[in-house]
């Protein structure tokens, strides 16, 4: 949690500093950067206190080296000044975040136990982004839920159309006319 504080911090003034097309981009660099934080070997790096911090700082220099960003170098020599390369996943995923947030653009998820037409997901992603003034993208997940399940991280969005949940409720309601 504190981890993302921090983050949130780097990724304001990255945005006070870059222009759109620069922000997107660098989103994307720290984005593919974060994957290298999944490698366990490239982890051991990074954990490795037997390396100095000025040769991990060097090592990430060289994965960014083809962006060519001045400030994007000037934030991983910081990080690393203050021993937070660390950071750079929750950088990226809050970076992310942000530009999403302020272009109104959010991904979601769609889960269903029987194949969903993509028209049809489609559809309920039109409908949900009318409602909430955004555009958004849905994607289908196979799940074992007796329904339909939307969910919209970002926007704090979950929807579920449940057919045990819509039973109980009409029984509910005859018993309640009774």
């Amino acid at each position: 949690m504190q981890e993302e504080l921090i983050a949130k911090r780097y990724v304001q003034s990255l945005i006070a500093v870059l222009d759109e097309t620069s922000l997107d981009n660098t989103a994307e660099l720290f984005l593919v950067l974060a994957t290298a934080f999944n490698d366990s070997k490239f982890l051991q790096i990074m954990r490795s206190n037997d390396i100095a911090v000025s040769a991990k700082t060097n090592l990430i220099l060289e994965m960014v080296a083809s962006a060519n960003s001045l400030e994007v170098n000037n934030l991983i020599k910081l990080l690393g000044e203050n021993g937070r390369l660390s950071l750079i996943p929750a950088i990226g995923k809050d970076l992310k975040r942000q530009i999403a947030s302020k272009k109104r653009v959010y991904n979601g998820r769609v889960y269903s136990n029987s194949q969903i037409k993509q028209d049809s997901i489609d559809s309920i992603a039109q409908d949900l982004g009318k409602k909430m003034d955004a555009t958004i993208s849905l994607q289908f997940v196979p799940s074992s839920s007796d329904g339909i399940r939307v969910i919209v991280d970002d926007l704090n969005v979950e929807i579920d159309f449940s057919k045990s949940r819509l039973n109980a409720q009409i029984v509910e309601h005859i018993l309640k006319a009774i």
